[in-house]
């Protein structure tokens, strides 16, 4: 029998990179909700979040082969017959909304495309809202699917896909029923997208949540040499070439230890040049992507785990500074996840990371760019155990408080009840 519960995730990839998406469905799933997954592309080689059981999650893939095939049509053509006055006001919806220029046209029509692919199997689901991650296409493929099924769609704005300049943001967060923002930063630009004179849209913060009891804190595991821990997405904003600096002046210093830098992405090579040409292979290995397994056995291995973003002008990767003038951090799913474990943080003062790091409460805040002042805090930290455990239990409080996926998913759940029996009352 059919869930009354069910609610349609469009995402990128599925399993994939965000371990914090991942999370949030299996909280729903826990709270009750039958969850069927709208992936645009395929899942990806290294499933990160290995902890979770996806065989609970229903997964339908519509892949860019799949834009020109027959079932393409087909499924077109079975909307067309079903529903032809809404299948045509979403053509126009498209032309008026998407046609300011190319850019946008093309996004649309590739979004319109794959929310007529899905249409079918979200509606034998049962599906009643829809809810995406980020600003960008997944959100284009839920408004236009929440028009074929006639339902409410919602998304999450993280940080930079909402604090950005990107056409339409404002139309997208005033169709939706609800926007949830990951943190203060990301919200406070979220409402001041919202139309408060025509729009019933509201705004809320859930943040990135994590099983507590998964990452949990296990001092028997930890190394007898001091050693440092940075898990995250190999780019530019993570700061890890002031990190590799940093454990230069350590070794300088004849400190022994060890710096594990887990992660893939595109400045991969240039930190192991940099490694090679510093001469501290035997002090930093890059381990390249790992699962959620392997990270939480090096996360006990740890004292300390290391993540001292930058801000980038001009835009970086997914996010072209055309749109995006300066790339700030959100709040990193590695981060709490370290925090979890009872590991002291240390990280910048850069975009939300002071919301979840206190300096000197649970964790250190330094400034950004400063390889030396790293050096002096991991020195003093290193040397200080006290100081260490006292951060890590903080630490470990914080996380348990604000960021337990159990109690995350339980806001996002409220929220979706709301719509649904809202729009079954109209």
């Amino acid at each position: 029998m059919r869930s009354n519960n069910v609610i349609g995730y469009i995402t990128e990839g599925f399993p994939g990179v965000m371990t914090f998406l991942e999370r949030e469905i299996s909280g729903l799933i826990q709270h009750g909700w039958e969850v069927s997954v709208f992936a645009l592309h395929k899942e990806s080689a290294v499933h990160y979040a290995a902890e979770l059981d996806q065989s609970l999650v229903n997964t339908h893939y519509c892949l860019n082969r799949n834009i020109l095939s027959f079932k393409m049509l087909q499924s077109h053509i079975r909307i067309l017959f079903n529903r032809p006055k809404v299948y045509f006001q979403s053509i126009l919806f498209l032309l008026r909304t998407y046609g300011t220029s190319w850019y946008s046209l093309s996004r649309a029509i590739y979004a319109f495309m794959k929310a007529g692919y899905f249409y079918a199997n979200a509606k034998s689901r049962g599906v009643q809202h829809l809810h995406a991650h980020f600003s960008g296409r997944t959100v284009d493929v839920a408004i236009f699917l929440s028009q074929f099924l006639n339902v409410g769609f919602s998304f999450t704005g993280h940080s930079n896909d909402v604090t950005g300049n990107y056409p339409l943001l404002q139309n997208k967060i005033n169709l939706a029923s609800f926007v949830v923002a990951e943190n203060e930063r990301a919200l406070e630009a979220i409402k001041s997208y919202i139309l408060t004179d025509t729009s019933t849209v509201s705004a809320h913060i859930v943040h990135p949540g994590v099983n507590t009891e998964y990452f949990k804190p296990n001092m028997e595991s930890q190394s007898n040499v001091p050693t440092l821990i940075a898990v995250t997405r190999l780019v530019e904003s993570k700061g890890l070439d002031d990190l590799v600096r940093a454990c230069s002046v350590l070794r300088d210093k004849e400190l022994q230890f060890h710096c594990n830098i887990i992660g893939d992405g595109p400045v991969y090579d240039q930190l192991e040049s940099q490694i090679l040409n510093g001469r501290l292979e035997e002090y930093i290995t890059l381990h390249g992507a790992l699962t959620s397994v392997d990270i939480v056995q090096l996360l006990a291995e740890a004292w300390i785990f290391v993540l001292p973003c930058v801000r980038i002008l001009g835009g970086q990767g997914d996010h072209p500074g055309k749109f995006v003038s300066v790339v700030e951090d959100g709040i990193p799913s590695s981060i709490v996840e370290a925090m979890s474990v009872g590991l002291p943080v240390v990280t910048t003062d850069v975009g939300s990371l002071p919301e979840i790091v206190e300096h000197s409460v649970n964790g250190i805040v330094i400034s950004e760019r400063d390889p030396d002042g790293l050096s002096e805090v991991l020195l003093q930290l290193i040397d200080n155990s006290s100081l260490r455990h006292r951060l890590g239990r903080k630490a470990r409080e914080t996380i348990i408080a604000d960021f337990n996926t159990v109690v995350c998913t339980s806001v996002l759940g409220s929220l979706m009840s709301s719509v649904i029996n809202n729009r079954r009352v109209v």
